[in-house]
């Protein structure tokens, strides 16, 4: 996994799964997870759930609209 810190204190991991990039994105416990197959999200979802959801339990949003870190995220449009 390569990690690339960028000046707003985000941390991003990307790794090549299954001949597409994953790619997860992280501010304190907040978290980005995307890849073009959903079993590949679902997998990590579990992975940190067996990891950290006894400490608190681990919400997800799945979709094209996002709100994360105070930004709505909208993926609803592709460009042209």
């Amino acid at each position: 996994m390569k990690n690339t810190h960028v000046q707003t204190l985000t941390d991003v991991a990307n790794k090549e799964i299954n001949n597409s990039q994953c790619t997860i994105i992280w501010h304190v416990d907040d978290l980005k997870i995307s890849h073009r197959e959903s079993w590949v999200v679902d997998q990590i979802i579990s992975l940190l759930d067996m990891e950290f959801g006894n400490e608190a339990p681990l919400t997800n949003t799945r979709g094209k609209r996002h709100d994360y870190l105070g930004m709505v995220l909208d993926f609803s449009h592709q460009d042209p």
